[in-house]
């Protein structure tokens, strides 16, 4: 939601004339028209995209931080943005989380995409209800 406010911000600021267009074609602007603004070459959509994950990968730093994981899947709906994203929020962990939780630490998307949360709540459920008393 916060990518579809920034993209319907530079379109009426002029910034991006191809976010604009669609824009004024349908009033308003998802994360799904940034992704294709960038891959049309839009310089301004992948501006916006590179924010949004440099802001997501400073998030994500605290939690390797913290957590220490073995994997980190960056899953939903902004799967669809690509390796763009991924290779901004992969920068962002790699400069602000320490070295020994990064090492050997892959990040990626996930392949599920924006039915992610359905499918894991359904695993969820399933695994409590099959699971050995």
């Amino acid at each position: 939601a916060a990518l579809a406010e920034d993209a319907e911000q530079a379109a009426r600021e002029g910034r991006s004339a191809y976010l604009a267009a669609r824009l004024e074609t349908a009033g308003s602007l998802t994360a799904a028209n940034v992704s294709a603004a960038a891959a049309a070459g839009d310089t301004v959509a992948l501006e916006l995209i590179r924010e949004g994950g440099k802001r997501l990968g400073q998030v994500v730093a605290g939690l390797v931080s913290f957590f220490n994981p073995g994997l980190v899947v960056i899953g939903g709906g902004v799967t669809g943005l690509g390796h763009t994203l991924l290779a901004s929020v992969r920068t962002q962990v790699y400069r602000q989380s320490l070295p020994l939780a990064t090492g050997n630490l892959p990040i990626v998307l996930g392949e599920l995409g924006p039915v992610a949360g359905a499918i894991g709540a359904a695993r969820l459920i399933s695994d409590h209800v099959f699971s050995p008393a």
